[in-house]
């Protein structure tokens, strides 16, 4: 065994003849030895020890240790490896969000999440706890649906991760610190979309995103999202709150021109048109609070003429510049997925602002102020354009079947004949198949064929 390096028996003073001679004279330590000169022999003295192949141990510099005060280094634990499982659903987790684009464009967000939850994975009180669980319900449920993992209860697990990422989240709110902003922001954004798997009416997802994930974009600011995680966040987060008020016909804190400004910045075409819908949307809901009041027309004022006069001017605005977009927009050929998402979005745009007019237009011809409307042949070819896009769209791209639900939507209320309307809700049947909250709009289109055909 190799003598430790604080072994005195190392240090040697008397030559290797000397030593094995044991002999009751002392070696001088010269070199040669007397001893050795006087017999003729080869003196030779104890060489430094072989250098080792191995790894070299370096001491601390500085400091000289001792027998009494050398200790070996502290072992460090290596970090406890994440399950199978877990890879397992981290990698169904990316396939989701890779075939459920919000954008048409890459998931440039991706990195930012895995940054979040980098050392979260290990830790049940880290503050992105909750944000990893929320992957893992919606990684989950992906293998549950295309029958992949199939030796684990995939359903039962989602769920549960789904549970406790709610719990997770609830007390990182009631423990807030601005630190946490970025992972409370995608949680919320997370279990919302597992809500739209799971939940048929809608009404879950609907409270997350108004008190969930647009009061974290409303508690940012529009400063926050310039640049860095909260903007990625934004692109990702704003079609969505752009389709919610446009479907419920709710005001949205995107329509306040700080957020338009900020909107302004983006610069491709289907940034355009989210912005022509939040504005589409807020309009709606100022014609509708003026309409309620206003019509019968014998009842209006020179105070309702005049705020009509405004609400009309502010449409034609808005047509003109849909019918700009449709005329100088351009895609290049690799973003043929922004290119149908906007072509479906513009279309049903420019139905539903005629729509803001044309269901009270009676009541307006007889107040005397003339509306943006579009003509019967003009609305259908803004239908037969959604039913062509979101056709393609769900047969061929990566963009999430949640997004035509809003152009859909529009469609739907404009099909007038019995082969339209087959055509809408063959498109919801195969939204559903991805997520069950198409059921309550196919509901809600079914209600309303029903009151218009009677």
């Amino acid at each position: 065994m190799p003598l430790g390096p604080f072994d005195r028996r190392t240090k040697r003073s008397r030559c290797v003849a000397c030593a094995t001679s044991h002999s009751k004279f002392q070696c001088s330590g010269l070199s040669p030895c007397t001893r050795c000169r006087k017999r003729g022999v080869e003196c030779l003295f104890p060489g430094s020890p072989p250098e080792a192949k191995g790894a070299i141990i370096k001491l601390e510099r500085g400091r000289i240790h001792t027998p009494k005060d050398f200790r070996p280094p502290a072992a460090v634990h290596p970090r406890k490896p994440i399950p199978d499982v877990t890879f397992g659903y981290l990698f169904y987790f990316d396939m989701f969000v890779r075939t459920n684009s919000f954008t048409g464009r890459e998931p440039s967000f991706i990195s930012d999440v895995q940054r979040l939850i980098k050392s979260s994975s290990d830790s049940a009180l880290h503050p992105s706890r909750s944000l990893f669980d929320a992957m893992l319900a919606l990684g989950a449920m992906q293998a549950h649906s295309l029958g992949a993992m199939a030796h684990n209860d995939n359903f039962r697990f989602a769920l549960r991760s789904y549970q406790q990422s709610l719990h997770e989240l609830r007390n990182t709110v009631s423990n807030f610190s601005p630190a946490k902003r970025d992972s409370i922001a995608w949680s919320t954004f997370f279990l919302g979309l597992f809500e739209l798997l799971q939940d048929a009416s809608g009404q879950k997802w609907l409270q997350h995103m108004v008190f969930g994930t647009a009061q974290a974009l409303v508690a940012s600011g529009p400063a926050a999202c310039r640049s860095g995680t909260m903007r990625t966040f934004f692109i990702q987060a704003r079609t969505f709150e752009a389709c919610r008020s446009i479907i419920f016909n709710q005001p949205s804190f995107l329509a306040h021109p700080d957020w338009i400004g900020l909107t302004g910045d983006l610069t491709t075409d289907l940034d355009e048109i989210l912005k022509l819908v939040v504005l589409s949307s807020s309009l709606r809901v100022r014609t509708a609070e003026f309409t309620s009041k206003a019509f019968p027309a014998q009842a209006t004022s020179d105070v309702h003429l005049s705020e009509g006069l405004e609400l009309a001017t502010e449409g034609f605005s808005l047509r003109e510049a849909l019918e700009s977009w449709e005329f100088t927009t351009s895609f290049l050929p690799d973003a043929a997925d922004e290119r149908l998402l906007s072509t479906a979005y513009h279309s049903a745009t420019s139905i539903y602002l005629s729509g803001n007019y044309d269901y009270d237009l009676a009541q307006w011809q007889e107040l005397g102020v003339a509306v943006p409307i579009l003509s019967a042949r003009r609305i259908e070819e803004h239908f037969d354009a959604i039913v062509a896009t979101v056709k393609e769209a769900l047969k061929g791209s990566s963009l999430s079947p949640l997004l035509f639900l809003f152009p859909l939507r529009v469609a739907g209320a404009r099909a007038k004949n019995y082969q339209q309307r087959e055509a809408v809700v063959d498109l919801l049947r195969s939204v559903r198949r991805s997520f069950i909250v198409a059921d309550a709009m196919l509901e809600e289109l079914r209600e309303l064929w029903t009151r218009t055909s009677g």
